[in-house]
This record gives structure tokens, C-alpha cells and sequence, in this order.
């Protein structure tokens, strides 16, 4: 009577009649709980065995078989596409894909990714360090990869996350800063006289991201209430397009254009579910980036100032919808706002005439969404209540808090009204 097999052993017979032979062994679980087998052929018995008893003794010594063919480089485009295109937001999959392109792929895609080291990942953050890149840089690429390897772990492709042995590299002091109360008060009363002051009335006294405030639409604007709020909704973004034609077999593309935003049946790029509202082309309105709408109280005088900026505008083209929008209702651009908010610094005597120029080493608009910030802690607002004005997600500014009502906000905001001695 042949032996019964033990669990673990694994099974070994002949296929083809006798002419191959195939080794079978079970190795844990899929992530959807289906049963993950490796299977080896040899010519011989012999060989099959020794196939077959290497699987063991690495499951043995790693917890699961490793995957010795799959380089870094193929599983970072089945990663990219089968993992962070359907969960990402589509500028956040670019960037990735971007430090995969620059620095994952040419400096260790060639490697297996079950036999990485914790040297190569070291590799890889000094080519960063060494081409001159910040280290803002260097801990982005590490993030990516240490993702990509969990998620090689999590489906038995490498039996670690060698990314765990190897500390993150630090990322060095940010060059953003925060106004001081002068400067942010020139900056009020130079906005004041400009149309659509109001925009940098809400940058500085709401802490608004860029995006939140350039893609803030009429509709989340509450001014009749007891309470004024606007609500942070959407965001303003450029989503990258994909080519919609279908690509040949020679990897080429059916219309012939290699740019994507040529291609006549481009589409946006986004992942099935996302949230999003197109206004032309690639510009898009997407939720802000906690991923939630939030409701910012808004202090009586500038609550005030909005009422006489609406009534003003409302004869303007606005075919989105928006509550700052250029003279033909188009949306300010990125750019742009980064320029008149140059202007207006100029204008308020901090920057130099030169330094209004683009790239120029100056503060930028998130420097008013610093400064809301910095003065709330300055006047004792409690870290949770900042959070939920200025939309932090990071959990060493709210793990100690569970709730914060809308009371409490609006209590922030009037000491920070207060402070800049704010009246209607």
C-alpha cells in the first residue's frame, strides 16, 4: 500500500506518458483566499525532486517559494497598471510612475525582485542623492518602491519587503514659511483694492490648498446662514488622457500618434469610480485631498467682502460655476495665480520688483495657507481644530483628538479675525 502523503510534502508524478515529470507543492493562500500552488517540470524524476525540494527548503527558510524570474522592472508595470491605476488619483499614479521611470527602473529594474537586498534600495536613494536631487526626492522614491514590494509580498512574489530593513531617508527642512502678522496684513489691505481680493483674503484666512481655492464653486458657498462657510469640495487639477485606440502588436499605437492628448479617441485617465467633474480638456474638478468635503466658517468681514465680490461679478461669464474665475469665466490657472499673488506681494512691499518673476525663490500661495496655520497655534487653537480648518489628514496632528464641532472652528476663526484686527 503506498505511503499516504504528509501536508507539505508535495506530489510528484509523470505527465506526457511518462516522457516529463511534474512536482506540485502548496505554498499558503492567495490575498482572495484561493489556494496558491508552485508547479516545476523536469525530464526526469530526479530532476523534478530536486526542483521540488528546493521549493520546500525555501518555503522552509522564507515562509513561501520565491519567485526567481519576475525582474523589478516587470513587476513595477503590472504594479503600476493593475494596482495603482484602479486606486490612485490620476496625478498622484503620474508622479508615481514618473519615480519609477527616472529612478526605480534604471538603477535596480533589472534585478529579480526576490532576491533584492536591503543594499539595493540603498542604491537606489544614493542615485537620487548623487544626481543632485533634494531628499523630498529620495524619500519618494523609497516610498514607491517599499509599495510596490509590500504588494509583491502580500502576493508571494518575494517572501519580504526589504524596504522595512532599510531606514527611510530623512527628508530635509521645508523651504515654506508663514508670513508675519504685518505681512499678512499688508497683503489684506493691498488685496482689498484689487477685483478679486477676496481670493487672497480666503488663502490667508481659511487655509485653502491652491487647488481648493481656484476650483471653489459658487454653490459651496454658504453666506445667508447665521454661520457663513465655504465648503471645500472640489479641487481644480489637470488628469492626465490615455490613448482610447487600442495599441498594435508592435507595441505601437492604432492612430499613429504617440502622445496620448493627440490621440482621437483619448480619454482621461481615471480610475472606474472617481469622482470627478471635466471642464475643458484635461482641467477637471476632483475631490479636495483628504478624499472628503470640508466647511470652513468664514469671519463676518470676510463673509461681507464675498457678498460685494459676488454682486460685482455676477455679470461675468462663469460657465463652471466658479467663484473666482478670469473675465471670459475661464478658470485661473496654476501659474497665473502664482503670478498675481507675486504682484500682490510686490505691491505690499515684501518681494523685491525682480523677484515677481516666475521660479523666482520667493514665498508662493502655500505660504498663506502656512501662515492660517502658524498664527492659529500661535493664538493656543488646539492642533484637531486646525486640522479640520485646513484639511490635514497627517495622524500626528489629530491621534489624540476624536471630534471637533463646527462651534469650535468658528470660535478659531473669530481669534483669528481678532488677530488681524479684522471689522466689516
Amino acid at each position: 500500500m503506498p505511503r499516504k502523503r504528509d501536508s507539505g510534502d508535495g506530489a510528484l508524478y509523470a505527465i506526457r506518458g511518462g516522457k516529463l515529470w511534474r512536482a506540485v507543492i502548496d505554498d499558503g493562500f492567495h490575498p482572495d483566499g484561493r489556494r496558491r500552488q508552485r508547479v516545476v517540470t523536469s525530464k526526469t524524476k530526479e530532476g523534478a525532486r530536486r526542483k521540488l525540494d528546493a521549493i520546500k527548503d525555501q518555503i522552509k527558510q522564507h515562509g513561501t517559494a520565491l519567485d526567481t524570474k519576475t525582474t523589478l522592472d516587470q513587476w513595477a508595470t503590472h504594479w503600476l497598471e493593475t494596482v495603482g491605476k484602479p486606486n490612485l488619483k490620476p496625478n498622484t499614479l503620474l508622479s508615481y510612475e514618473s519615480v519609477a521611470r527616472n529612478w526605480i527602473v534604471p538603477t535596480i529594474g533589472a534585478k529579480k525582485v526576490a532576491l533584492l537586498k536591503p543594499s539595493d534600495v540603498r542604491i537606489m536613494t544614493k542615485a537620487v542623492a548623487d544626481a543632485g536631487r533634494t531628499s523630498a526626492t529620495s524619500r519618494k522614491a523609497y516610498q514607491v518602491l517599499s509599495l510596490m514590494l509590500e504588494s509583491a509580498r502580500v502576493e508571494g512574489i518575494a517572501s519580504r519587503n526589504v524596504c522595512e530593513d532599510v531606514n527611510a531617508p530623512v527628508q530635509g527642512e521645508s523651504n515654506r514659511g508663514a508670513l508675519s502678522t504685518d505681512a499678512a496684513l499688508s497683503v489684506l489691505k493691498v488685496a482689498a483694492e484689487h477685483d478679486d481680493g477676496t481670493r487672497w483674503w480666503v488663502a490667508l484666512l481659511s487655509g485653502l490648498r491652491q487647488g481648493e481655492r481656484i476650483g471653489a464653486r459658487l454653490e459651496s458657498l454658504d453666506l445667508d446662514s447665521e454661520q457663513p462657510t465655504i465648503g471645500v469640495e472640489w479641487a481644480l487639477s489637470e488628469v492626465p488622457f490615455e490613448h482610447g485606440c487600442g495599441r498594435l502588436d508592435d507595441d505601437t499605437w492604432r492612430c499613429g500618434k504617440k502622445r496620448a492628448g493627440s490621440c482621437s479617441n483619448r480619454r482621461l485617465r481615471i480610475p472606474d469610480g472617481f469622482e470627478y467633474q471635466q471642464l475643458n480638456g484635461r482641467l477637471c474638478l476632483i475631490r479636495p485631498k483628504s478624499g472628503k468635503p470640508r466647511y470652513v466658517p468664514l469671519m463676518p468681514a470676510l463673509a461681507e467682502a464675498l457678498r460685494r465680490y459676488l454682486i460685482k461679478t455676477a455679470d461675468r461669464p462663469n460657465p463652471y460655476g466658479l467663484i473666482w474665475r478670469k473675465p471670459n469665466g475661464e478658470p485661473h490657472l496654476w501659474g497665473e495665480d502664482e503670478q498675481t499673488w507675486r504682484d500682490i506681494l510686490f505691491e505690499a512691499g515684501i518681494i523685491a520688483d525682480e523677484d515677481r518673476k516666475p521660479g523666482s525663490r520667493v514665498p508662493t500661495t502655500h505660504w498663506a495657507r502656512h501662515t492660517t496655520t502658524t498664527v492659529l497655534m500661535e493664538l493656543g487653537v488646539d492642533a484637531k481644530i486646525i486640522g479640520e480648518i485646513v484639511g490635514h489628514q497627517s495622524e500626528a496632528v489629530t491621534r489624540k483628538y476624536q471630534h471637533v464641532s463646527s462651534a469650535a472652528a468658528r470660535e478659531a476663526m473669530d481669534k483669528l479675525g481678532s488677530h488681524f484686527a479684522l471689522t466689516n
